[in-house]
């Protein structure tokens, strides 16, 4: 019985090679690869195919029960590598995280952050000014005409006035539109509309013609001297029909300019209301220093402009206006009046105004808002700049448009910047004139 057990167990040397070779494969880790020589090259082994071919859940966990004996790491051995489909599976069941998200859709996330942003910084004072201040005017914007003339004069006082356009100017970019009309300028200078001379503060004033004590080496030293490429006024005059206002005007060119400072006390006294004491006067010299070159007027834009001091030239360089186009009876009289104290052919006539725009949507908003806008303001801001301007060259010869730009996107084509000239010398446009 010995013997016959011991027949039955012996395996026939066939199968007791193939039993060597083979089970050690599946039992035991491969062995780590002698350093300095090179490991013998072996077929690769499919684990799908074996797993398969052989008893599939025994062959499969006695892979898994070698990888995990071994001490080798996990990236040597090519028993612990998954298959395609569980790195599928385990890709899909572990979730993102919010820096993966961000990171990869930063672009967007941000671009609709700032878009966001934007539009409410935008919106929201502007509906705290029409809500808070139209509550309280509810009955008086309610009664004003479509058809109502501006007076050319604020609704409220000139200092309440100024200081209520400080938030929006700013948020709107007009600030920013004031400078760059105002570095424009250069030479003798007449502000129409000057207002409270929210303007002055941006012009480049010459440093020969306003400080003081002028000479070349202290400018040289102090900073002040202007690159030639850059433009500079050498003289300033202002108009306006508020006598309030332009008393906030000689304030702010106290600030600007040195040389006022010295010869205007900062306690002057307030400007008079000149323009009932004579109603045939077109406009009344308040201000009046450095030889004529800095000049105030309160006077009706309406009416003959005032000329420059200087009797070798009848014209100005450069006359400005910023938003006084909504705030008269008559636009194109208004431009007129400009182009008549212009000089011809070089000078410029520059305007920032606001009027209706591109879209539609936003022309009918202007149009629905414009009483209240008008009761706030003082102004019509739904008028048509381009017929205005068409108005303008018709009546008066040889003046021409140069550039019309709308600066501004928060401002959807609102925001008029034009420039305009008269063609012709000054003897033909005389001869025209007549």
């Amino acid at each position: 019985m010995a013997t016959g057990h011991c027949r039955r167990t012996t395996l026939r040397p066939g199968w007791r090679s193939l039993f060597q070779q083979s089970a050690p494969r599946l039992r035991q880790p491969p062995k780590e690869k002698p350093s300095g020589s090179a490991a013998p090259k072996r077929p690769p082994v499919d684990m799908e195919k074996t797993s398969l071919t052989l008893a599939p859940s025994a062959a499969r966990s006695s892979y898994q029960s070698a990888a995990s004996s071994t001490s080798s790491p996990p990236s040597s051995s090519p028993f612990t590598r998954p298959g395609k489909k569980q790195q599928r599976s385990e890709k899909k069941e572990e979730p993102e995280s919010l820096d993966s998200l961000f990171s990869q859709r930063k672009l967007p996330l941000v671009g609709a952050a700032l878009a966001a942003g934007v539009l409410g910084f935008y919106i929201m004072p502007l509906l705290v000014t029409y809500l808070s201040g139209g509550c309280r005017e509810d009955e008086k914007h309610h009664e004003i005409s479509p058809d109502a003339v501006p007076t050319g004069l604020p609704p409220v006082g000139a200092a309440e006035f100024d200081a209520s356009l400080d938030v929006p100017e700013r948020i709107m970019g007009i600030r920013s539109q004031r400078r760059k009309l105002a570095r424009e300028s250069s030479g003798a200078v007449l502000e129409v509309a000057v207002g409270t001379g929210r303007n002055i503060g941006h012009y480049l004033w010459d440093p020969a013609s306003f400080s003081p004590v002028y000479t070349r080496a202290a400018a040289l030293l102090s900073g002040q001297t202007i690159a030639p490429e850059r433009k500079a006024i050498t003289s300033f005059t202002g108009i306006d029909l508020s006598s309030e206002a332009l008393g906030l005007a000689r304030t702010q060119l106290r600030i600007t300019v040195p040389a006022v400072a010295a010869v205007i006390p900062k306690k002057a006294p307030a400007i008079e209301d000149a323009s009932s004491e004579n109603s045939k006067i077109s406009s009344a010299e308040v201000v009046n220093v450095l030889d004529g070159r800095v000049r105030l007027f309160q006077g009706d834009a309406m009416r003959p402009l005032p000329l420059p001091a200087t009797p070798a030239s009848p014209f100005y360089d450069t006359v400005v206006q910023t938003f006084g186009l909504c705030s008269v009876a008559d636009p194109a009289k208004l431009l007129a009046n400009m182009a008549a104290v212009v000089k011809p052919d070089t000078g410029r006539i520059v305007l920032l105004e606001h009027g209706r725009g591109g879209w539609s949507v936003v022309n009918s908003l202007l149009d629905q808002y414009a009483t209240r806008h008008f009761a706030r303001f003082g102004c019509w801001w739904n008028r048509d700049m381009a017929a205005i301007l068409d108005n303008a060259q018709k009546a008066v010869p040889g003046l021409e448009v140069v550039s019309i730009k709308r600066p501004g996107w928060l401002q959807f084509g609102t925001l008029w910047r034009i420039e305009l000239r008269v063609k012709g010398t000054p003897s033909e446009v005389a001869t025209a004139k007549k």
